[in-house]
This record gives structure tokens, sequence and C-alpha cells, in this order.
């Protein structure tokens, strides 16, 4: 996750768990009581991270790095080296990166994965802050990576990254945060990069704090979307890869400071298209904390529905991650709070959401969040939990079998 300088400046205070109540349908077929009072998920940090783990993580990101079918960890790590973390198979990490990836003490923000030069190997950009060079390291085919950012032919104080195929050519273009001019990088097959951002954006200068990329209005090509400072922001594909500003006609207006540290798209309530999640801080004074869910009509147009499918979420998320830990079908939702702590909500199938994070998380596990990566790390088909971290450790939690 990103966060703002102010952040800099605030200490890591840890807020207990408070629950929520939601008049929406109990979800009958997850979230229950496994039986025995205990908690869904076993913190396992101790014994499966390496040893010391204050890594200062900004972002964390599962791919399997040596393709041995486990799913490693790639961190994004802030004035260090960034950071890959090797899976044995049953969710037991090594710190491997001297041997794989060269050590560069940049302010790395996040992470975009991608097969730049179309080799058959994924390959990582980690975008950097303070006007430092990003970093673009190019896997060899081995799981090791050469340093090859000379190929990245901007700097700024960037924040977050993603890859898209804008251009739909068949390479992986970039679409890169900013305070500032948001930046468009178009590859040219071969993971040499050259800057498309006065050609194919409009000029919106902001501080952004995170992106996404996704089909919002069901015609097939990729939308940007961004969260900033000022207004958040929707910039839609009218075809080949140029973007248009139509935020005012599809965001409904709040009457306050929307200070969105995420966002995130998935279909909430299983009718074919992407909703937006906006998870929200009060850093700013006047800010509106309040975490935000709008539903789209179908063609990229959307409503307000906070209060009526959300609980009071006000803790200053950092980031939001939908995933199915019930096994039922729909997306369920789990939030990471600066402040300190998880919160597991689960979708009742219509894309409500009750909080059940006592069922689910160790008891006073608050540890301040700035990112979560859920995905399967020992194998046993249930979704586990990494915690990226800030003033503090990074966390494991693996899901229990309770069949």
């Amino acid at each position: 996750m990103r966060y703002p300088i102010i952040l800099l400046f605030v200490t890591g205070l840890l807020v207990s768990a408070c629950g929520w109540n939601l008049n929406a349908p109990d979800d009958d077929n997850g979230g229950s009581d496994p039986g025995d009072g205990t908690p869904y998920f076993n913190n396992v940090s101790s014994t499966n991270l390496p040893g010391n783990r204050n890594f200062q993580t900004n972002t964390a990101k599962a791919v399997d790095i040596n393709n041995d079918g486990n799913l490693d960890l790639v961190l994004a790590i802030g004035l260090q080296s960034n950071k890959i973390l090797i899976n044995d198979g049953d969710g037991l990490f090594g710190d491997q990166t001297s041997d794989r990836l060269t050590t560069q003490n940049l302010n790395s923000q996040d992470i975009a994965i991608a097969d730049f030069n179309i080799d058959g190997n994924l390959d990582l950009f980690f975008p950097s802050e303070q006007n430092q060079s990003s970093e673009l390291a190019i896997n060899n085919g081995s799981g090791t990576f050469s340093d090859l950012s000379n190929r990245i032919p901007v700097a700024g104080n960037f924040t977050s990254a993603t890859s898209l195929d804008f251009n739909n050519d068949g390479s992986m273009d970039l679409f890169i945060g900013n305070r500032g001019q948001n930046i468009l990088l178009e590859n040219s097959g071969n993971a040499f990069f050259n800057n498309q951002t006065s050609q194919r954006l409009p000029q919106i200068l902001d501080a952004t704090f995170d992106i996404a990329v996704g089909d919002i209005t069901g015609n097939n090509l990729p939308d940007l979307l961004a969260t900033n400072e000022g207004p958040n922001i929707v910039l839609i594909n009218t075809g080949s890869g140029f973007f248009s500003n139509q935020s005012a006609n599809r965001i409904p207006y709040i009457n306050a400071i929307e200070e969105s540290q995420d966002i995130t798209l998935a279909d909430i309530d299983r009718d074919g298209d992407l909703d937006i999640y906006y998870g929200n801080t009060g850093f700013q004074e006047n800010a509106n904390p309040q975490d935000r869910l709008l539903i789209n009509d179908g063609q990229g147009f959307f409503s307000d529905q906070t209060s009526d499918r959300l609980p009071t979420i006000s803790t200053n998320t950092f980031d939001a991650e939908f995933a199915d830990f019930d096994n039922n079908g729909d997306l369920d939702l789990i939030i990471g709070n600066y402040n300190g702590g998880l919160r597991i909500l689960i979708n009742n199938g219509s894309g409500y959401f009750s909080d059940q994070s006592t069922n689910w998380l160790p008891e006073n596990f608050t540890p301040p969040v700035m990112d979560i990566e859920v995905a399967d790390f020992n194998g046993d088909n249930l979704l586990d939990i990494y915690v990226a971290a800030r003033n503090g450790q990074d966390q494991l939690l693996l899901q229990k079998d309770r069949n």
C-alpha cells in the first residue's frame, strides 16, 4: 500500500477489534463457529517467516518465482532492498533475496508483475518515491533477476503500479501512480518502455495513493482508476488505449474529503460487472474515514450503497482484498487498518457484508497494516493471509482445515 507523507510522523496506535452489525441476511454457508471456539486462522509468523521480519514492507505479492508450483512472496521495501521469500510448499518461507535479486536501497512502494519481455517468465517492476529510479527486474528463467532499470524512461514520486495491455498489442505495459501526473508506459514487446503519458492520459496533477485497472464499462477495454489526495478519478478507455476523464459522471459525489488509500475492483454482487471498494482514512482535517462501496449498473455508472451493504469501517483502511474465505462461491472481504488489525466481513451471497472477525482471526491480532496478500501458501486449498506491517513485523496467518 501507499501512504501520504504525513504518515511518516504517525505512530502505530493499536486499536482493539470492535463488533459490527449489519441489517442484512446472515450467511448460512460460512463464518459459523468451528465448534471448539478457536479462530479459523493460526498465527505462524514466528515459525514460518524469517527471524528478523521487521522489513518495513509497503506491498507484498504472491507469485511462483522458481516455478516449483508453490507461491512465494515478493516484498516492496521502503529505503532498503526489496525482498524475495521462497516457499518450501508448506508455507515455510526463507529469505533468498541475495541469491535472486540485485540489492538496491530505493524507496519501493508497490510491485507490478508480468512477463514484460514475452519469454514465458514473470518479471518485476518496483515503482519508487523521492524521484529515484524505479527498479525493473527481468527474470533470467530460473527465478533469478537481472537489473534492467535503465529501460524505464521516467522517475518521480511513484506510489503504485500495475501492468496492463492498454493498446492490445500482446505486450504488457505499465500504469504508474504518482504524486503529480500519473504515468503510462508503452512496452515495445521486449521490455523496452516509452512514455505515452501526454498522448494518452488527460493531465491531472494530484497526489495518487493507489490505482486499479479493469473493464468497468463492459466493452472489453481496460479502464484506469485512481485514488487521490483530491477527488478520486475514473479514466475510461475510449479505444486503442486513449483515456478520458469521466469521473464526474460515473462516481457519486461525496460532500466530504475522501482520503482513499486503497481501491479494489470486484464483482461483489455476482451480476457480471466490476464494483468499486474505496478504503478510506481520516488523516486530513474533515476527511471522512468511512470505507465506501459503489455498485456498477453494468455500464460503468456507480451508485453508492455503502450504508446498505457495509458496517461502519472508519479505522484508516490501507488495504482491502476480496476473496472467497468460506468457499461458498461468493467474494468475502478482508480489511487491513494502519491503526492496527484486520477485519473479515462475510458476504451473504448478494453482496451484503457482516463482520465475523472474531470467528476467523486470532485474539488481539493488531499489526499496523500496510498491505494484505491473500493466497493458498501451504497447498491445502484454503486461503491464507500475509500481512505487510509498517513500524512492526510482517505476519503470516494460515487457515485451519475445519472438516
